[in-house]
C-alpha cells in the first residue's frame, strides 16, 4: 500500500509567486508519497463571491484573474496547459453571464465558486512541471467526491465507492479542493476552509499516513495572533481539544476536517510554508491528570439568550433554534439544554431572527447586551471569573461570556495565568 502523504496548500501559501518555489521545495523533501489539495489563489474565493452578486462585471473580472495567474505562472498561456487554463476563463465568463439571466441559479453559483481551485491547480502544474516535477490536475468533481446535500460535509462512504483510484497513478496528483458533486451529478462547493475538510475525506479515503496543512502561521498558536499577544505554539492538541477550539472560533481549524479524521489515527499536521521549527500535531486524546489549559479564544459580540419553555414544548423549540443557526451558517455557539430550559451564546447579528422565530411559541426568554465570549480550551477545566454573566461548560472547554470592556486586558490576564506566553 502507498504511504500517502496529502499536502493541502490554502490560499495563505498562495499570495506572492516565490511561494511556489517553497511549495516546491517543501514536496521535494516530504517523506512518503505526496498527493497536493489546493484552494484557490489568495483573494480569489472573496471575488468570486462578490462575482457573484454583481455578475455583470464579469469582464473586468476574468480578465483580473487571468492577470493574477499569469504573474505566478507567466508561461501558463502559452504552455502546455494554457489551452485548459483559458478553458476555465470561458466558462467562468459564460456563468456569470448566465447567472445574469438566473440570479438564483445554484448550480451556476457552485461552478463559478469552484473556477477558483480549478485555475489553481492548473497554474501548479504547469508551474511544477516546469520545475521538473511531473503531476496532474485533478478535478474533485471528476475525480468522484460526494458533497451532501447541505455542503458541510463529504460522504466518505460514497466518494471512496465512486473515486477512480487510477487518476492518482504514476504522477504526483494536484486536487481542486472545497467542492464535488452532489448526488445529481450537479457541482457543490463546501463551506468556507472546505480545502482542509477535502485533504481530511482523501487522507481517510486513501488510508494515509497523514495529513499537513500549510498555513502561513507555525501551527496552532495558543493564542490567536490578532490579539497581539506573544504566545507559543502548540505542540499536540488532542482530536477533542482542537475540535473545542475549532468551535470557538480557532481560525486556523476547521471542525469539520478535525472531525473527519476523528477515529482513524491518522494524525494532522499544521505548519507553516515559509518556516521550519515548531508546529502542531493533532491526533488522538491523551489522559491528563489534573487542570490543564493549552489555548484561549475570544470572539466579541456574543449574546447570551435564556429560553423557558413548558414541559414537552422544550423539543419543538430546540428544533426550530437549531434549523436557524443552521440555515445562518452560525460557526460559533454554545447550547445547554435542561428541562424547561435552553440557554446559548450566539452572535448579536443572530438576534433578531432568533427573536422572530421565539415568537411562534409561547416561551418566556431573557437576553444580555453584547458581550465578550471567553474559552478556556484544555482538559478538567474548573474557573469562575468574577466578570462571568453565563457559563458553559463541554468536554475540554469551558466558556464565559464576560462584559469586561477591555477583552484585550482579560486575555492578557489569562494567558499570565495559566503561563501560556512564550
Amino acid at each position: 500500500m502507498d504511504d500517502w502523504v496529502i499536502h493541502k496548500f490554502g490560499g495563505s501559501c498562495l499570495r506572492t509567486p516565490g511561494d511556489l518555489d517553497q511549495i516546491h521545495r517543501r514536496l521535494l523533501t516530504s517523506e512518503g508519497r505526496p498527493l497536493i489539495v489546493v484552494s484557490a489563489l489568495w483573494g480569489v474565493t472573496d471575488r468570486l463571491l462578490r462575482a457573484i452578486g454583481e455578475p455583470w462585471q464579469w469582464s473586468s473580472l476574468v480578465n483580473d484573474l487571468r492577470r493574477q495567474h499569469l504573474r505566478f505562472t507567466p508561461e501558463l498561456e502559452s504552455g502546455k496547459h494554457g489551452p485548459r487554463f483559458m478553458n476555465i476563463l470561458e466558462e467562468l465568463a459564460v456563468e456569470l453571464l448566465r447567472l445574469c439571466q438566473d440570479p438564483e441559479d445554484e448550480v451556476c453559483k457552485a461552478s463559478i465558486l469552484a473556477s477558483g481551485e480549478r485555475l489553481a491547480s492548473i497554474m501548479l502544474i504547469e508551474a511544477f512541471q516546469r520545475r521538473g516535477l511531473e503531476c496532474s490536475a485533478v478535478d474533485s468533481d471528476v475525480l468522484g467526491m460526494m458533497i451532501s446535500e447541505n455542503g458541510s460535509a463529504i460522504d466518505i462512504e460514497s466518494s471512496a465507492e465512486c473515486i477512480d483510484l487510477s487518476m492518482f497513478k504514476e504522477r504526483v496528483a494536484v486536487v481542486s479542493g472545497w467542492f464535488g458533486k452532489d448526488v445529481n451529478g450537479d457541482i457543490r462547493v463546501l463551506d468556507r476552509g472546505g480545502s482542509d475538510l477535502s485533504a481530511a475525506a482523501l487522507a481517510q479515503i486513501l488510508e494515509a499516513t497523514r495529513v499537513i496543512l500549510w498555513k502561513d502561521v507555525p501551527g496552532v498558536l495558543s493564542v490567536s495572533p490578532q490579539w497581539g499577544i506573544e504566545s507559543q505554539t502548540i505542540p499536540y492538541l488532542g482530536v477533542e481539544e482542537a475540535l473545542a477550539l475549532a468551535r470557538a472560533g480557532g481560525v486556523v481549524l476547521h471542525a469539520a476536517c478535525i472531525e473527519t479524521l476523528r477515529g482513524t489515527g491518522i494524525p494532522c499536521e499544521i505548519r507553516a510554508l515559509h518556516k521550519d521549527g515548531p508546529y502542531t500535531t493533532i491526533g488522538p486524546d491523551m489522559e491528563t491528570d489534573g487542570m490543564t489549559i493549552t489555548a484561549i479564544s475570544c470572539t466579541p459580540g456574543i449574546i447570551h439568550h435564556s429560553i423557558h419553555t413548558i414541559g414537552d414544548r422544550t423539543g419543538a423549540v430546540l428544533n426550530q433554534v437549531m434549523e436557524l443557526l443552521k440555515n445562518e451558517a452560525v460557526k460559533i455557539w454554545f447550547l445547554k439544554v435542561g428541562e424547561g430550559h435552553i440557554s446559548l451564546f450566539v452572535p448579536s447579528s443572530l438576534t433578531h431572527s432568533l427573536m422572530h422565530t421565539l415568537d411562534g411559541f409561547e416561551v418566556a426568554w431573557q437576553k444580555s447586551d453584547p458581550a465578550s465570549l471567553f474559552s478556556l480550551i484544555g482538559s478538567n477545566i474548573e474557573h469562575d471569573h468574577p466578570t462571568a454573566i453565563a457559563t458553559m461548560s463541554e468536554n475540554h472547554a469551558l466558556h464565559f461570556l464576560s462584559d469586561e470592556t477591555d477583552p484585550g486586558s482579560l486575555i492578557q490576564t489569562l494567558v499570565k495565568e495559566f503561563q501560556l506566553t512564550t
